[in-house]
């Protein structure tokens, strides 16, 4: 039987202890190198599985390659995929129960990286930074940033009160923000240990003034800033998606920039990665990230070590097996 795992993510790759933790646990790491797989599709995870002499019984992934039907099909001898990541909406779980194939992500890991990165976006947006950054490095002094916006005092809302979420609240705090929640949830303890307000989803988008995105992409958030509710919007708000690009109707987002109806979007995700071109990137009132936010020095070590940990339990059968949460 094989004791290879086929290892294919980025910030994995970057971790010698991750690397170490597999070979401790019997396993020898194959690496799909990034630098070999750019802009890789299923089609080509199909091709390169087909020409490996023997097959691993592993795959430790990210999310940059979607996963469904047309590669489980063809990966004869898979056991188990471990997610070297938090998100999973990349993968067609029915499909890898169909082919009886395990899988398993890294939760609730690097929420703290995530939550610094969102916020280093709406500081950046309100204080219009890049923008500073630019001019004085052109030679212009502060012509066309005279006036930015205060974060302080604002209305902070935030979709979505898990890990992510009440870390944006926690922040918050000490930048003694009036904070609305929508959620399907509603946690009296979290509302009350963050001092936080639920409020129904048309509230929500005409109070705020800064939005920030803290779910999970599935079927009841997809398009959840699409033109109706960009329509309740302030024209002096503006949004920050440091969670999944599928949250926002990216068309309906661009139109709202350029006419602005609403003042600005900070992105870390996007409906198509990685993003080569876009009508984002000609706009001034956006600040654009790839997909960066987990990307921490502490939490890429964490996840990775875990992400290979979770791959040996799934592969021995040690109990208590991890699953998607």
């Amino acid at each position: 039987m094989s004791d290879k795992v086929m290892v294919l993510s980025f910030s994995f790759e970057q971790e010698p202890d991750a690397f170490e933790t597999l070979r401790e646990g019997g396993f020898e790491p194959l690496l799909w190198a990034q630098a070999d797989r750019v802009d890789a599709t299923e089609d080509d995870l199909v091709r390169y599985w087909a020409a490996m002499p023997e097959k691993p019984r592993g795959i430790v992934m990210g999310a940059d390659i979607p996963v469904g039907e047309k590669f489980l099909s063809k990966a004869s001898g898979l056991e188990a995929v471990s997610l070297n990541c938090a998100g999973y909406d990349h993968l067609d779980l029915e499909a890898f129960r169909r082919h009886g194939v395990k899988v398993c992500n890294v939760p609730r890991q690097n929420f703290s990286a995530v939550a610094d990165l969102a916020f280093g976006q709406i500081i950046s947006l309100m204080r219009r930074i890049p923008e500073g950054d630019r001019n004085i490095r052109a030679g212009k002094w502060c012509t066309g940033v005279e006036r930015g916006r205060a974060v302080s005092g604002k209305v902070l809302g935030i979709v979505g009160l898990g890990a992510v979420g009440q870390a944006v609240a926690q922040r918050a705090k000490g930048f003694d923000m009036d904070i609305i929640v929508s959620s399907t949830s509603k946690k009296p303890e979290l509302a009350q240990k963050y001092g936080v307000r639920y409020v129904d989803r048309e509230t929500f988008f005409r109070e705020a003034d800064i939005i920030v995105l803290c779910c999970p992409a599935n079927a009841d958030t997809h398009h959840l800033v699409n033109r109706e509710t960009l329509a309740l919007m302030k024209d002096s708000a503006v949004i920050v998606n440091p969670s999944r690009g599928a949250l926002i109707d990216t068309e309906a987002l661009i139109e709202a920039l350029k006419e602005k109806r609403i003042a600005g979007a900070a992105m870390d995700v996007f409906e198509t990665e990685p993003l080569y071109e876009s009508e984002l990137f000609t706009l001034d009132n956006t600040v654009l990230t790839p997909h960066m936010g987990g990307l921490a020095d502490r939490e890429i070590r964490h996840v990775a070590v875990q992400s290979a940990k979770n791959m040996i339990t799934q592969l021995t059968g040690a109990q208590p097996q991890p699953g998607i949460v």
